[in-house]
């Protein structure tokens, strides 16, 4: 039962604004070169950034005060016919060569960074209301599977494979910490490998990164340009690193510098050591987010607990493990660092929320 007197997760909250303090100052420093060329003013990036950790901050005490998550499940029917609207229009109206923004106004928006956060909730409402006949593959775990899959397909066809592979991960694993049969979960997604696999293949641009990953010091300049300087970039930096605001990478070396290889840029400028201590961050909130799970006192809650701090840990492995080349390479935001709105702000709902659930829990 709440009470008054209690409180959110502070260790968690101070942990995720260490990280947007610290993403204020290395997209500076990643931006500053593109920033003075193109737009004539050094911090042009930086000043939009800003502005959306300001939101981002406004948007989780917002969550984490205001709105009580056992809500969610009243409207997560709702909320998912939204998510399923959303990724159906940016399909048909959508901007840009991947079509995976839509643009309301002067506002654009990646739909998929939303639809993320909307389907932990409704696939939390989902598993709290059929735990019980679970392991019944027709009546309770094909549904729960059939919802991943749908939003798996549909955000595929945006070409977009990493945050598809993201949302169908953290799925997979919620439906089994929620009982469902291992051998239901293998022969289901057995049965889709061939979709997979043709889903990926039928984009040329994703065989050639996985060759020259698989084959580096052979594949082609072009295709392995971003590792190759991406790498560079954490090799200069060391143990301790070149210095704040002094990397070499960010002068139009490293495509993307601000977002999707972000890394480089920090590990660059804060070395080994620097890397260490963000790396310890992310556990941190991996952590604290896990015991929010462990204690909450509802199954709605817990799977939603596991299934946001899975979500930014994951971004966080897979950001870090392409930028080391320990993954194919892919473009994923490092969460509460990197550049751009849409994911700042999915992630801030999403933390918002887990603040909301810690309130239930002793700290």
């Amino acid at each position: 039962m709440r009470t008054s007197e209690q409180h959110i997760d502070r260790i968690l909250f101070t942990f995720v604004v260490l990280l947007m303090f610290i993403g204020l100052f290395v997209v500076f420093s990643s931006t500053i070169y593109i920033a003075g060329s193109k737009y004539n003013s050094g911090i042009y990036f930086l000043g939009k950034h800003f502005l959306r950790v300001l939101l981002g901050l406004a948007i989780i005490i917002f969550f984490a005060v205001f709105v009580d998550y056992s809500k969610l499940r009243e409207y997560a029917p709702h909320i998912f016919i939204i998510v399923l609207l959303l990724l159906i229009s940016v399909l048909i109206f959508g901007t840009g060569e991947a079509k995976r923004w839509l643009q309301v106004g002067p506002l654009g928006f990646q739909v998929s960074e939303f639809a993320k956060i909307g389907t932990i909730i409704f696939l939390s409402y989902l598993l709290e209301k059929n735990r019980d006949r679970i392991w019944d593959f027709k009546f309770g775990f094909l549904p729960l599977f059939g919802t991943v899959v749908l939003v798996f397909i549909l955000v595929l066809l945006q070409k977009s494979f990493t945050m598809a592979f993201l949302i169908f991960s953290v799925g997979i694993l919620l439906i089994f910490i929620a009982g469902a049969k291992f051998k239901h979960l293998a022969l289901s997604i057995s049965g889709g490998l061939p979709l997979l696999v043709f889903m990926f293949f039928i984009e040329p641009y994703r065989f050639q990164r996985l060759l020259a990953y698989i084959n580096f010091s052979e594949a082609p300049n072009d295709a392995k340009h971003q590792a190759l300087q991406a790498l560079i970039g954490l090799g200069t930096g060391g143990l301790f690193g070149i210095g704040p605001g002094h990397s070499r990478q960010r002068e139009f070396y490293l495509p993307l510098a601000y977002n999707d290889y972000i890394f480089s840029i920090f590990g660059e400028e804060y070395g080994f050591i620097g890397s260490l201590i963000l790396l310890f961050i992310f556990f941190v909130i991996f952590y604290r987010g896990i015991r929010i799970a462990r204690y909450v006192v509802d199954d709605f809650g817990r799977f939603l607990a596991v299934g946001i701090t899975f979500l930014i840990f994951l971004t966080a492995v897979v950001h870090i493990g392409v930028v080391s080349r320990l993954l194919p390479p892919t473009g994923i935001p490092l969460p509460f660092v990197s550049y751009g709105g849409s994911a700042m702000i999915a992630n801030c709902i999403g933390v918002g929320i887990l603040l909301n659930i810690s309130k239930q829990i002793k700290h």
